[in-house]
């Protein structure tokens, strides 16, 4: 196949994504759940095809648009259907409980408690401030999240008297 084939094929790839990927909305785009992730897998692979003309165009159009549009679909419903969103998405997994670690939860997500100190540090939290902590949690998305306890939070102008 000619260079400029190669290129125009790209181009065109590139603006169908683009245009997709725009009509979806910047949560889909934010989203890291699997089936995210398997949909960018699929769609890498399809414009492999397309680019070395192993696909036509309109076929790689129609399936590219069906894909797109079924993950759309799935993320309306489920964010009509706390059922289906906890399907998809899956739930938040506490790892941290009042200051001490939930072993079958960190068990779940392949947690040592190595791993946890490193993520609580990040938050500014250190194994000595670890009872400040009412709960950690790692969301759907893999991020750590913390819930402090009410005396773990910094002062403020409010809290001086006087």
């Amino acid at each position: 196949m000619e260079l400029h084939h190669v290129a125009l094929r790209a181009l065109f790839a590139y603006v169908v994504l683009l245009v997709l990927l725009r009509a979806s909305g910047k949560r889909m785009v934010a989203e890291s759940t699997p089936f995210a992730f398997v949909l960018a897998l699929v769609i890498g692979d399809m414009v492999d095809d397309v680019l070395w003309a192993e696909v036509d165009l309109a076929r790689f159009t129609v399936a590219v648009s069906t894909l797109a549009a079924a993950q759309m679909a799935v993320a309306w419903a489920a964010s009509r259907s706390e059922w289906l969103d906890r399907i998809v998405s899956g739930a938040a997994s506490t790892v941290l409980a009042d200051g001490a670690p939930v072993r079958a939860e960190m068990r779940a997500e392949r947690m040592n408690e190595k791993t946890l100190a490193f993520e609580l540090r990040h938050h500014g939290i250190d194994r000595g401030r670890w009872s400040d902590v009412k709960a950690a949690q790692v969301e759907p998305s893999g991020a750590v999240s913390l819930v402090e306890t009410p005396d773990a939070r910094p002062a403020q102008r409010c809290d001086v008297t006087g």
